[in-house]
């Protein structure tokens, strides 16, 4: 509409002539400033739309995460309320615990069980250490006596008696075997104390961390900073694991860079007219109000993705079909407030009308006269987009025939 207005002057001048020169104004009188405003128009039209790219589908995201318990249970205690703000560790809820709180206490049992399993160990080592030394002192009075004997038969003397000798090897031998098995009962007591005991323990600490593992997730914490939305948990009622039937919803606090981020789809022609660091305005429905200050914003595009979501593939049991994605995808770009005091005015979630503008016009036409006209032309979309934020205002509260 705008755009015909600005071509008609050549009509309206025609038209006025006409009336000064006192002739009648027919078709005949005028068709030639009729087709020149056409020509101009659809020129006008083609330059405005063009290289003046907007999208209708812009939308300011954000992100949510949707609560589950680890463990499926019977909820005990609901710590939080909906609209109420958590931080990172708050208890949120709590699902009964008790067959949890039971192995506790048993891998508790079972490490004092295995510390005086460790304590008797060591005893049996000292007692088996003592065993050995008697051994190894009986041995040596053994070879003592056995060794007198053995001289006496040497030197043949009168006292020297062969059953004594023999009593003395025998028992030598005996004394022997004695200390053998005291020092492998003293290994098998090290093995036991320094081996086996701490592998024990080591396995009761891991099943008490284990347990106290299961525990803690009876009790379910926030992991971000954020609102709760959505509360449908309530204490005797089954908590569910699946991420698609959540107990609660929490929205997490935007970041500076988040709270000035707007997200645009626009028209895959347009993908060679949209550029990074391009100017751009948005007009976002939760600001359109009365007065009609701050409802149009001043941004830049910071982002352009470079592939088109309806191309996207992934593996099935079936082969693609190209008519199932006959619907074009659209070139979806990202947008920054140029002023951060905007943010705050930014409603998470709402829709926006985002207008992109060409200031800077490069490749043949730089410089020329055509270019200073074509960069000319973005007043027409600036005040068409202001009226599409007061027509939307209008529809809004059902001025223009329709309401949200």
């Amino acid at each position: 509409m705008i755009e015909l207005l600005v071509t008609s002057f050549p009509f309206i001048l025609r038209v006025l002539y006409l009336r000064w020169k006192g002739l009648p104004i027919t078709l005949y009188n005028v068709h030639r400033a009729l087709f020149l405003w056409f020509v101009m128009a659809l020129i006008v039209f083609f330059a405005v739309f063009y290289y003046y790219p907007k999208s209708f589908t812009g939308i300011v995201p954000f992100r949510t995460v949707p609560v589950v318990a680890e463990a499926g249970g019977t909820v005990t205690e609901v710590f939080v309320k909906g609209g109420e703000h958590v931080s990172v560790g708050d208890p949120l809820f709590a699902i009964e615990n008790t067959s949890e709180l039971a192995k506790v206490e048993i891998a508790q049992r079972k490490i004092v069980e295995i510390n005086a399993a460790n304590e008797a160990a060591h005893l049996e080592v000292e007692t088996a250490q003592a065993a050995l030394e008697a051994a190894v002192a009986a041995l040596k009075q053994a070879e003592i006596t056995l060794a007198d004997h053995e001289e006496l038969r040497r030197r043949g003397s009168a006292a020297y008696q062969p059953s004594q000798l023999e009593r003395a090897q025998s028992q030598r031998d005996t004394r022997a075997a004695e200390v053998d098995a005291a020092t492998s009962k003293l290994s098998t007591a090290r093995v036991q104390a320094n081996a086996i005991i701490p592998a024990q323990l080591e396995s009761a600490k891991a099943s008490l961390k284990q347990a106290r593992s299961d525990l803690d997730k009876t009790r379910v914490h926030s992991f971000v900073d954020g609102t709760v939305e959505q509360l449908t948990l309530s204490v005797g009622a089954r908590a569910a694991q699946a991420a698609m039937s959540p107990a609660m919803v929490i929205i997490p606090d935007r970041t500076n860079m988040e709270s000035g981020r707007i997200v645009a789809g626009f028209s895959q022609v347009s993908r060679r007219e949209i550029y990074e660091g391009m100017a751009a305005e948005i007009a976002c429905e939760s600001n359109f109000h009365i007065g009609m200050t701050n409802t149009v914003l001043p941004a830049r595009i910071t982002r352009i993705q470079t592939p088109i979501s309806s191309g996207q593939m992934a593996p099935s049991g079936r082969l693609m079909e190209p008519a199932e994605r006959a619907k074009r995808g659209q070139v979806v770009a990202h947008l920054d407030l140029v002023h951060p005091e905007h943010q705050e005015l930014l409603v998470p979630g709402s829709g926006c009308i985002v207008q992109a503008y060409t200031t800077h016009l490069k490749g043949p036409l730089e410089g020329t006269f055509t270019a200073h006209v074509i960069e000319a032309l973005g007043i027409i979309k600036a005040v068409g987009l202001r009226i599409k934020a007061w027509l939307g205002l209008a529809s809004g509260i059902g001025l223009a025939g329709a309401s949200h």
